[in-house]
């Protein structure tokens, strides 16, 4: 009878310390700082990473307002031209308006 009580009371020692051990891990995790994920970059790039890529794009985005390519582009860096090529990608965006008739809100609506 004696070795019964010894093994619950040993089973119960064993349960202790693995509770004990649990509380200590959890509030050891509480303490350290939050650990952030950066987003997995695509796999290809949607922007042009070389200059040829970024006057084509850039070419094509102009084409579509209308316009063409401004005198003395060539003297552009790289950077200005990919620049650029964002801006008139903007500006030819569709509106809201164009989207879905009504869905613009009005200030103080």
């Amino acid at each position: 009878m004696a070795r019964m009580w010894m093994g619950i009371a040993g089973a119960g020692v064993v349960a202790a310390v693995a509770a004990g051990a649990f509380l200590v891990g959890a509030a050891w995790e509480d303490s350290l700082p939050p650990v952030t994920e950066s987003a997995r970059p695509p796999a290809e790039s949607v922007y042009p990473q070389t200059r040829a890529e970024a006057v084509e794009a850039w070419t094509a985005e102009l084409k579509k307002a209308g316009e063409e390519l401004p005198e003395n582009w060539e003297v552009l860096t790289t950077e200005e031209i990919k620049g650029r090529y964002v801006s008139q990608r903007v500006a030819n965006a569709p509106k809201a308006e164009d989207i879905d008739p009504g869905m613009a809100r009005r200030v103080g609506d």
